[in-house]
């Protein structure tokens, strides 16, 4: 077995090299596209629809192929990810992206709102 040289990088990042999490932006625009782009690569994740299609007027089951589960993990993410908590009844009545970007909006926490 040979030996790997010295100066032979494996590959690996050090912990000082990798990604962080974005922080939450500090003024009001901010905080609104922040919450718009933290959703809109969440929709990406759960649906497979392409940044193109996410738009505040897709229809979320029709335009962007949310289905039931994709519901229940959008609520998931939400909390997770934004530390926003939406209740299972609001969730099935959001129709739109939009709804659910409004929705983000009232329900952020003060940290993110004051944004």
């Amino acid at each position: 077995m040979e030996a790997i040289p010295e100066n032979h990088s494996v590959g690996f990042r050090s912990a000082d090299t990798a990604p962080s999490k974005p922080s939450a932006p500090t003024d009001q625009a901010g905080a609104t596209g922040y919450l718009e782009e933290q959703l809109t690569e969440m929709l990406i994740r759960i649906s497979g629809a392409s940044p193109a299609q996410i738009t505040p007027e897709a229809r979320l089951i029709e335009d962007i192929g949310i289905d039931s589960l994709g519901f229940y993990e959008i609520l998931i993410e939400a909390d997770e990810c934004l530390g926003i908590k939406i209740r299972e009844e609001d969730l099935l009545q959001f129709r739109t992206v939009g709804d659910i970007q409004h929705h983000l909006q009232k329900l952020a926490p003060s940290d993110v709102q004051a944004i």
